[in-house]
């Protein structure tokens, strides 16, 4: 049964603008993955998010994937050298060759705030303006995580799952504030960017920031990709974030953040629907539920109307990504990928996964 018989949703097919590739494993089981997670949750589309920061050969993972599997888009992603190399010729050079072998978009993780410590310069800094702009001219989507809830900032408020993983942050990173206000400035000077802020850019326990921010940059659109804090947020202002949904629906996406892990021997509900069945459930119903992930009763889900849930899960993403991936160029991926694989040392996996992907493109 498809997750939506299992769930009792709705049976309208669904895209995700938001999954990943960066888990090691062999490109095979990737494909196969996702091939069954595309059919389990019900996708016409689902829109890769390569991310270079976590494993250098996203980038072509990304592609290979949107080769073999109908439907898959590839977002690119830029490669920081964070030295001399990193200059704006050399972040347009990355965007043209993106664009050059078949790319969809771009994702860029570079405002969550570990990153962004490590990248040492603003989003809008005039390093990355000819990458934006290449991104503007040619109506690419940016995929952009910005910043973080704002309780990892405090120690006393920062869930034991994200201090486990590393993620309280002290006065050595940025403000969530000043990397908000970064994001202003690239579409205070890119206001024809179309660009989309994961997470629904940490905004759920801010509503009036939210919708003047919707209102102040008219192209810019965020995704539902959870944060588990968003829906306890959304729960607790029901009446008015339901409101802006109504209003904003053209520019809210279902996205899920779901990675190519291994099954572990789960079903692929089990294993992968945590995401799915939180957002779904939330936008769906209108009596109380009990998530499986987070263990947690929302009160007040939205119970939204059908045409904003056709906009929110499928009409949205091909506006935003068109109704059919862009065409692959096999010849320039083959030429990008041998250069990228002299400049790269790479491990045993990720050799043999651009070998597939050279053998394929060849």
């Amino acid at each position: 049964m498809k997750n939506y018989e299992v769930n009792h949703y709705r049976e309208k097919p669904v895209n995700d603008l938001h999954v990943h590739v960066h888990v090691s494993r062999p490109l095979a089981d990737t494909v196969a993955t996702y091939r069954e997670i595309m059919e389990h949750m019900n996708y016409d589309r689902m829109a890769i998010q390569a991310l270079p920061s976590h494993d250098v050969t996203d980038l072509y993972k990304a592609l290979y994937c949107k080769a073999v599997i109908p439907g898959v888009y590839a977002f690119g992603g830029l490669y920081h050298h964070m030295d001399d190399r990193d200059t704006a010729e050399n972040y347009r050079r990355q965007a043209e060759a993106c664009y050059a072998m078949g790319c969809d978009g771009f994702k860029m993780l570079e405002g969550k705030p570990d990153y962004r410590k490590e990248l040492g310069k603003p989003l809008d800094d005039p390093s990355l303006w000819e990458f934006y702009a290449f991104a503007e001219e040619k109506e690419l989507p940016i995929l952009m995580h910005l910043g973080d809830p704002r309780e990892f900032w405090d120690r006393e408020r920062i869930p034991q799952w994200a201090l486990e993983r590393g993620w309280l942050y002290d006065d050595s990173f940025v403000p969530f504030e000043q990397t908000v206000r970064e994001v202003e400035g690239i579409l205070e000077k890119f206001p024809r960017l179309h660009l989309t802020l994961a997470h629904f850019f940490f905004t759920s326990d801010d509503p009036d920031y939210a919708a003047s921010f919707m209102e102040r940059f008219p192209n810019a659109c965020f995704d539902l990709t959870p944060g588990c804090e968003m829906y306890t947020n959304f729960s607790q202002n029901s009446g008015w974030w339901r409101e802006f949904f109504l209003k904003y629906a053209d520019r809210i996406l279902y996205g899920t953040d779901i990675y190519n892990w291994t099954a572990d021997g789960r079903t692929t509900e089990n294993r992968y629907a945590h995401a799915v069945n939180l957002q779904r459930q939330f936008l769906e119903r209108t009596e109380p539920f009990t998530a499986y992930w987070p263990r947690e009763t929302f009160e007040h889900p939205f119970g939204l109307p059908e045409e904003v849930l056709d906009k929110i899960y499928y009409d949205n993403f091909i506006r935003l990504c068109g109704a059919k991936p862009r065409p692959i160029d096999p010849a320039r991926i083959r030429q990008e990928a041998r250069q990228f694989m002299a400049t790269y040392e790479l491990d045993d996996v990720q050799t043999a996964n651009m070998n597939v992907i050279l053998d394929y493109f060849k």
